[in-house]
């Protein structure tokens, strides 16, 4: 019915790299700022899903704002369930706005050695600029996904 494994399963071979040792899923619980703080932020709803295999973590969000709140600065959004590698951490993600404005193409950068997730654009001429308090509304929402390397 059931088979528990206390030290891992061998996946196509028996080296060290064919090694799964960690599974996990579970919730947790995201947090948008603007210059890392979030006065006066109101939440309609905020919910986060994760499945971690390895040192792989994909990561699902969910925010809808009632009030953006007086905070001012840069956008992120705090919270990821598990810090992030440092170095070359790689990761990938989607987004879906309503009631975010943003000229060129948005992006989400996971940043190295923490939690936290930057809430970038990138513009038509290679550059990138940081969302910041100015580009949500009151009755912003987004769904985000990511998928990251934990340290």
């Amino acid at each position: 019915k059931d088979l528990y494994l206390s030290g891992g399963v061998y996946l196509g071979g028996t080296g060290a790299a064919n090694k799964l040792d960690d599974y996990e899923e579970g919730t947790w619980t995201p947090s948008l700022t603007f210059g890392g703080n979030s006065s006066g932020m109101v939440y309609d709803t905020r919910s986060g899903f994760y499945t971690k295999v390895g040192n792989i973590v994909h990561a699902t969000m969910y925010i809808s704002l009632s009030n953006k709140g007086t905070s001012t600065g840069d956008a992120s959004i705090g919270g990821l369930p598990f810090t992030s590698a440092s170095g070359n951490n790689l990761s990938a993600g989607s987004i879906s706005f309503n009631l975010v404005s943003f000229a060129d193409f948005p992006m989400i950068v996971v940043v190295n050695g923490v939690t936290v997730i930057s809430l970038r654009e990138l513009q038509n001429d290679g550059t990138f600029d940081f969302l910041n308090n100015a580009n949500f509304a009151n009755s912003s929402n987004m769904i985000y996904t990511v998928s990251y390397t934990a340290a």
